[in-house]
């Protein structure tokens, strides 16, 4: 009977350790203090868990994406805003970073997809998605569209320093080409 007593009190023991775990490294999972690699383990040890609620999952889901794109591990972390996107299908945050994942593995066409979706979502600030697509445009090979993306992002932002600079080399470079 002591030992039936024994290995009860073990069990339920192990058992709020794990769970406690399990918050812990959600917490963790949400820091963004915590060196990428670090953080998406947290992520994954959260997941495999299994004690998530659903919004918590889509939370270590992204968490663990954006670690794993920041990482350059875009083929993982495209996983990830895909089971997002199965949890919570007008999730934009996840759309936005699927479309960067998908245009760094050249699914070029799958990226312009996912940026026109956010287009027609009202994504906002939109000059990122303009942005974003007239890389996927250049890489297709589509300067028309890609320079016209990047004129909407412009015109759209102004002041972005980035855009002005990705504009003004893309019409350099499309000039010496002939375009």
């Amino acid at each position: 009977m002591k030992s039936i007593s024994t290995i009860a009190i073990f069990g339920l023991v192990f058992l709020t350790t794990t769970a406690m775990a399990g918050e812990d490294e959600f917490e963790l999972c949400q820091s963004k203090a915590e060196n990428l690699v670090i953080r998406a383990a947290n992520c994954d040890i959260a997941i495999r868990l299994g004690e998530l609620s659903k919004e918590q999952m889509i939370v270590a889901l992204f968490n663990r994406g954006q670690a794993n794109l920041a990482s350059e591990k875009p083929g993982i972390a495209l996983e990830d805003f895909d089971a997002v996107l199965k949890l919570a299908p007008q999730d934009t945050e996840a759309l936005f970073t699927r479309g960067v994942a998908r245009r760094q593995l050249k699914q070029y066409d799958a990226a312009i997809a996912d940026f026109d979706r956010l287009l027609a979502l009202n994504y906002q600030p939109a000059a990122k998605i303009y942005l974003h697509r007239s890389m996927a445009y250049h890489l297709l090979g589509n300067k028309e569209k890609a320079l016209a993306d990047l004129r909407q992002a412009k015109k759209l932002d102004p002041a972005d320093p980035v855009i002005t600079d990705r504009l003004w080399k893309s019409e350099q470079l499309y000039k010496q080409q002939g375009l």
